[in-house]
């Protein structure tokens, strides 16, 4: 594996965290039984831990401006509507570090 290859691998395994956490908590809270109302507010999350997956997944794939900042908006997204915190951090970090992989790409 090439030096170019570390930075969008390891925001991959981030962002992979970071979106299977917001995942599973949904899926259990889902799990527990809740109000159709309910269901509606954890499709968000739902929808939200997929892009996040999503993004991750273009930055490894070798779009890093779009994937870093497609996991930052949705990192901050999930941050105001009170999702999994350590999910919309990871997915912020995982972001920072896509863009960081594709000015690392330009300046070699």
């Amino acid at each position: 594996m090439t030096e170019n290859r570390i930075l969008p691998l390891l925001a991959l395994l981030i962002g992979l965290v970071g979106g299977l956490l917001i995942l599973s908590n949904t899926l259990n809270s889902i799990r527990l039984g809740q109000k159709l109302s309910d269901y509606l507010d954890l499709l968000e999350f739902l929808v939200l831990g997929l892009a996040i997956l999503l993004g991750s997944v273009l930055i490894y794939r070798g779009n890093y401006g779009g994937g870093g900042i497609v996991d930052i908006l949705l990192g901050i997204v999930s941050l105001l509507l009170g999702a999994n915190s350590t999910g919309a951090i990871l997915a912020l970090v995982a972001g920072v570090i896509g863009l960081v992989a594709g000015q690392a790409k330009r300046a070699t």
